[in-house]
């Protein structure tokens, strides 16, 4: 129920963007060729549910790069782009010979395309909504040895992943700081289970510079 809600608050922010466009007479400015950089405090959701006392919780990724271009589609105005995007989680447990909290990261470098439209509220903010689809690079975590003195850690590449896909809804907001310079914050809400056992989340944030 609540992905349903989602997807049709998203159908309706692009339905509202083409009524907005098709209702003025001039076509709003979109932003030409660009270029971001920025990062993710993201995290992940379990399919299944966890052990008595472990936890996703969210961490810091950096850096978010990639190229956009602002666009019409059948009369909607859009912005896209393509991009590299680490995703991820730190998972909480204890250690289970002593009881001490430990925990393991995991990222997860995916390769995006993306799309959302601009909705203006001002001369320079705008609230955005759209998606993002995404193909797994690759990616590492780290494994845990449990022995009564504590725990030692040690980074793996995950096996068998490349090529899974993610995608999800983007929602937030923009704001030109020039007329080449803005800053996006928006929230990430992953819909697929990526390899049968987490859905990604997280707040993403960049600064695109336009040419």
């Amino acid at each position: 129920m609540k992905n349903i809600v989602i997807i049709c608050l998203t159908i309706s922010t692009f339905i509202v963007g083409q009524d907005t466009t098709s209702s003025v007479n001039q076509e709003p400015q979109l932003p030409g060729w660009g270029v971001y950089v920025g990062g993710a405090f993201g995290g992940a959701s379990s399919v299944d549910d966890l052990p008595d006392g472990h936890s996703f919780e969210n961490r810091l990724f950096v850096p978010n790069i990639g190229i956009s271009k602002g666009m019409f589609l059948g009369g909607i105005p859009l912005i896209a782009g393509v991009g590299i995007h680490p995703r991820g989680y730190t998972y909480e447990l204890a250690n289970p010979l002593t009881g001490e909290d430990v925990s393991s990261e995991t990222q997860i470098n995916m390769m995006d395309v993306w799309a959302v439209v601009p909705y203006p509220i001002g001369d320079r903010a705008v609230l955005q909504a759209g998606f993002l689809f995404g193909t797994c690079l690759g990616g590492t975590f780290e494994s845990l040895e449990f022995t009564t003195t504590g725990v030692t850690k040690s980074e793996d590449d995950i096996e068998d992943i490349e090529g899974e896909i993610d995608y999800g809804i983007m929602l937030g907001g923009g704001f030109a700081i020039t007329e080449k310079v803005g800053i996006n914050v928006g929230y990430y809400i992953g819909l697929a289970e990526f390899d049968d056992m987490v859905k990604f989340n997280g707040l993403v944030f960049n600064l695109g510079y336009y040419f």
